[in-house]
């Protein structure tokens, strides 16, 4: 905020200047010799009452504004008493001989000190709702860390549970596909191990660790499902935050009863840095389908992207569309 308002001081001091003096040259009150030497007088005048204002703003910036207002006024009247009081900054040795003119420094230096005042203050707001809103998106992100925790907690032990009742079924019918599904797990569990610690990772770590889980339940559901994935390699650096992609893959399993019968199909397809992902409905779970994991994952896309999840439904299909961030 303190780069801010020196910039505002550069800009402003010497337009305040020229609109204090101008009329003075103007209407022939000064001749024009003296103008650059009282400009230049003005100049840092007026730069003065700035660093004041400034140092108050910086040093008293939680003080009701009529506070500030009061010793802004009090400290730099002392000083324009002080500057008045110099002769030498001046060409001649009063500077205001029309006596008519007298009270022109007073009224000046209450205006210009007003602008400056205001200047500081808007400055002030707009510098602390910016860090309010800051510390808001902070607290959001938190919160939806947190959310993301406890969905790890609660599904974590149903997919496991799941996952070791495949793997038992597969030691006894085929071993060596039970020791290569055994593989599948370790990299899928060691993956969700380190993701939490990330906000966001690169589009092909996150499709890897997809592809992971859709060939878990490959083995689970064998020919019930299908899935279609197009998404070019020059999208693999791209950042995805942590968990959404897998999040909606397994949001489609949850919510679909499905069959060999009557399979479902899911796609996942790459365009214009978003990625849509796709399933038809088949015999929708209803009671199951509160939103929660939706409506929480949709929360972190927006924090982390500055974007919100695009959902598409229809008769038929379900859509949900995420926006990648540049690598």
């Amino acid at each position: 905020m303190k780069k801010k308002l020196l910039q505002n001081a550069l800009i402003s001091t010497p337009i305040l200047a020229l609109y204090v003096i101008g009329p003075l040259y103007i209407f022939k009150i000064f001749i024009f010799p003296d103008f650059l030497e009282n400009v230049l007088a003005l100049c840092l005048n007026i730069f003065l009452v700035w660093l004041i204002n400034i140092y108050l703003c910086m040093r008293y910036r939680h003080y009701p504004n009529w506070k500030r207002l009061i010793v802004s006024f009090g400290i730099n009247s002392f000083f324009q008493v002080l500057f008045m009081s110099i002769p030498q900054l001046f060409r001649s040795e009063n500077p205001f001989p029309h006596e008519q003119y007298v009270f022109y420094p007073i009224l000046t230096f209450i205006g210009f000190n007003a602008i400056i005042l205001l200047l500081c203050n808007s400055t002030l707001v707009a510098d602390n709702k910016a860090s309010a809103d800051i510390e808001i998106q902070k607290l959001k992100f938190q919160n939806s860390e947190a959310q993301k925790k406890i969905l790890q907690q609660q599904l974590h032990p149903h997919f496991l549970f799941n996952a070791l009742s495949v793997l038992k079924s597969l030691i006894r019918e085929d071993p060596r596909e039970a020791g290569l599904y055994a593989v599948k797990l370790s990299d899928f569990l060691r993956y969700s191990v380190k993701a939490p610690t990330q906000i966001t990772v690169p589009l092909h770590e996150e499709l890897e660790f997809t592809i992971g889980y859709i060939e878990l339940q490959k083995a689970r559901f064998e020919n019930s499902f299908s899935c279609n994935i197009d998404v070019p390699l020059s999208a693999n650096d791209l950042k995805i935050p942590v968990y959404a992609l897998q999040t909606l893959v397994e949001n489609a399993f949850k919510h679909n009863y499905f069959s060999e019968k009557n399979p479902m199909h899911l796609d996942i397809l790459y365009q214009n840095r978003k990625l849509k992902v796709t399933n038809n409905k088949v015999s929708l779970k209803i009671t199951e389908r509160s939103g929660t994991g939706l409506s929480n994952l949709n929360e972190r896309h927006r924090i982390i992207t500055g974007n919100e999840i695009i959902v598409e439904e229809d008769d038929l299909t379900f859509s949900v569309t995420l926006q990648l961030l540049p690598a």
